[in-house]
């Protein structure tokens, strides 16, 4: 891959990022109640797209490298395109906090976000900090996006 391509490519997975943090924002504009969840949900969402920035200037340095993956252009546009549409669909309709947990989970379940920290091939002891960072706040928003649809389906 050429490093136009994979700078291309970067700047998409932190867009990814921006776009959950949009959906998640729009969660809270919509459903007032759990206003403040949501967007901090929303904030971490951002400071995941900082953390891949970090990465992305890192490799610039040589620290990390890009890791051939099955990740392509397409299919991260096609990701962010989901994402967005569920934005509108979201504004549109009258989406409550189970079918806004239901999406969340989905998109946080899906391979893009699974699979896309394996995109760096790490040599650094900040890089590799940086990717299990966003390993384990993946990890902790399905829990607990999980959990909290479980506590909803009690009530």
């Amino acid at each position: 891959m050429l490093k136009a391509q994979i700078d291309e490519l970067i700047q998409l997975l932190q867009k990814y990022e921006l776009s959950i943090a949009a959906l998640y924002e729009t969660f809270a504009a919509i459903l007032p109640s759990s206003r403040n969840t949501w967007m901090a949900y929303g904030k971490e969402e951002r400071l995941h797209a900082k953390w891949i920035n970090e990465l992305h200037g890192q490799m610039n340095n040589e620290k990390v490298s890009f890791e051939q993956t099955r990740f392509t252009t397409q299919s991260t546009i096609t990701a962010i395109d989901y994402i967005e549409s569920q934005i509108d669909k979201v504004k549109k309709s009258k989406t409550d906090l189970k079918q806004a947990l239901m999406i969340a989970i989905d998109i946080e379940k899906s391979l893009l976000e699974s699979a896309f920290f394996r995109v760096f091939k790490l040599s650094g002891p900040k890089a590799e900090k940086i990717q299990s960072l966003l390993v384990e706040a993946t990890k902790a928003h399905i829990e607990g996006l999980i959990e909290w649809q479980a506590n909803i389906k009690k009530a």
